[in-house]
């Protein structure tokens, strides 16, 4: 490992929310799994949207994230659609081999660039010793795999990806990332990897089955409230009713 909005929660939601804490403690103090687990203190928040989210916390420069990049890129697509995937690259601090990841990740995804180059841009870095945190360097490297240099350039000052940069930069702090690569289940717990990569996404597959269930718990408790803040009502006017009769 490389070293160096949301909503508020409604107060019907807060028993399913420490349900979930209360997960990742047990999982924290049960037997040893592949992975190191540490619940957020505090909690970020997530959407509320019913999926699970999983933030992948990386640097280009950092050879841990480069091992692990293939195996979660496979692992990412095998997710069925209540999870939902984002990575995040870390930012001041962990610029590892020079690199400040942050600024290439925003510029070249929004440039529609991304797929093409993000494990290129590890095997640069990591493999072929390219030196990408020298702005020159990394000019002549973007132009040989047909980028525009200019336009890199212009994209990347744009109001939109300074906004990108600057929110990447905070999250790194707000999600007290000590680490890469780090990943993040549903703002509640981080995972760094320890022992096998395999066995580290095992581990984050309890973790989604457990806030899966969660969701359903959370579900479930809404639809009881509504239905008995709806039946509320109705028994109020029969009962008017009958005194009425009397």
């Amino acid at each position: 490992m490389h070293i160096f909005k949301t909503r508020p929660i409604p107060n019907n939601f807060f028993m399913a929310a420490m349900l979930l804490f209360a997960l990742c403690i047990a999982v924290v103090a049960g037997a040893q799994p592949a992975g190191k687990l540490v619940p957020l203190n505090p909690p970020q928040p997530v959407e509320n949207d019913g999926k699970i989210e999983i933030l992948e916390f990386f640097s280009y420069g950092c050879g841990h994230c480069a091992h692990l990049e293939p195996l979660f890129e496979q692992w990412a697509k095998k997710q069925p659609v209540d999870v939902k995937i984002k990575r995040v690259p870390a930012g001041h601090g962990f610029e590892s081999r020079g690199i400040d990841s942050v600024p290439i990740f925003y510029t070249l995804e929004a440039m529609g660039l991304l797929e093409k180059l993000h494990q290129k841009l590890f095997d640069a870095a990591n493999i072929e010793n390219v030196i990408l945190g020298n702005p020159a360097t990394l000019n002549k490297w973007l132009e040989k795999q047909g980028v525009d240099a200019k336009a890199y350039e212009n994209m990347q000052k744009s109001f939109s990806i300074q906004n990108k940069i600057a929110r990447a930069y905070k999250m790194t702090v707000d999600y007290k990332i000590t680490g890469t690569p780090t990943l993040i289940v549903n703002g509640r717990i981080a995972v760094t990897v320890q022992g096998s990569e395999e066995g580290t996404l095992a581990t984050i597959d309890q973790l989604i089955h457990d806030a899966r269930a969660s969701n359903r718990t959370v579900a479930a408790a809404t639809t009881a409230s509504t239905t008995a803040t709806a039946a509320r009502p109705k028994k109020a006017v029969v009962k008017q009713a009958a005194d009425q009769t009397k």
